[in-house]
């Protein structure tokens, strides 16, 4: 886990999903497939795909509507829930409504600005999002925007593996309900790692995180911690 190599920028996840993610989607038949799931919300490596499952309960119905939506070349998949998906859902304002987001990338700086213009219109919906990854982490307009759904309520949290497991069991097509093959199993490092440099970041300290490549393009990271406000700050943390 542990390096020091060149830096390399994280490439952003937000392009038209691959055919074949679509094909599986689709093959899904409601659910995500296994292999999109595991390509999709893997923290240890820094895929280009950004989906999200998604979660809605109406406080008049005991039906709880979860689904998948991803980016495309166009929209990011939180704007897509937005404008599209929500849209169609919603018929009475007055309705309170709690939403869940798992998403295998948090939300950029611009989507976190869309997000809360959508909360501010929207004062009976409660949002929780959950991310595999820490989108663009050192870069101050996402940190700020992060900071500023915490700011007014959203709750924001690393995927552990309660979640995942959760994840699997609810949206992903798994026939043969063998509990001997969920996934994931070994992700506590990257969990870890990505639930610290998000308190970092919510409490407006100085990044923990560094990722960086080896000679194949292998992602490395690493848990840095320079001054002792980091320190006191990271100690008292609770990960996820």
């Amino acid at each position: 886990m542990q390096g020091h190599h060149r830096w390399v920028r994280m490439k952003a996840p937000y392009p038209h999903p691959p055919q074949d993610l679509q094909r599986k989607w689709e093959l899904g038949r409601g659910k995500i497939l296994q292999e999109t799931f595991i390509d999709s919300y893997d923290p240890s490596v820094l895929r280009r795909v950004q989906y999200m499952l998604y979660e809605i309960k109406w406080s008049t119905s005991k039906r709880l509507w979860q689904r998948c939506c991803h980016s495309t070349r166009t929209e990011h998949a939180e704007i897509h829930f937005i404008e599209d998906v929500f849209k169609e859902q919603r018929s009475d304002p007055s309705v309170h409504c709690s939403i869940t987001w798992y998403m295998s990338w948090s939300p950029c700086g611009d989507c976190c600005k869309q997000i809360r213009d959508f909360l501010k219109e929207q004062p009976n919906v409660n949002l929780v999002i959950y991310v595999a990854r820490i989108y663009w982490h050192k870069e101050e307009i996402n940190r700020q925007g992060l900071r500023s759904l915490m700011n007014i309520g959203v709750s924001i949290r690393v995927m552990d593996l309660p979640v995942y497991s959760y994840c699997w069991r609810t949206f992903v097509n798994d026939e043969d309900k063998d509990e001997h093959d969920y996934w994931p199993r070994h992700f506590a490092p990257w969990i870890m790692l990505y639930s610290l440099e998000l308190q970092s970041i919510l409490q407006n300290i100085p990044s923990c995180l560094e990722i960086s490549t080896d000679e194949n393009q292998t992602p490395i990271f690493s848990l840095c911690v320079e001054d002792e406000e980091q320190k006191r700050a990271l100690t008292s943390a609770n990960p996820g």
